[in-house]
């Protein structure tokens, strides 16, 4: 089965913790690298990350919210 694509708005919580809700701010494809996803926590939009897609799909480490 074919996963959903990681898309702008999309929000995730780290199995770890998951009171804090990032969101996806955009997809950054590069040539010859993996594609890499900009977060920004919902609460504090300052705060960003940016993660391989590879990560945010591993659900060892981070689990897919459903729409607000």
């Amino acid at each position: 089965m074919r996963k959903p694509p990681i898309e702008p708005g999309d929000r995730f919580v780290k199995i770890e913790d998951r009171r804090t809700v990032w969101v996806v701010d955009r997809v950054v494809e590069t040539v010859g690298r993996l594609p890499h996803v900009q977060l920004v926590q919902e609460a504090r939009p300052h705060r960003r990350r940016t993660l391989s897609e590879s990560i945010l799909r591993d659900r060892n480490f981070y689990a897919r919210l459903g729409p607000v």
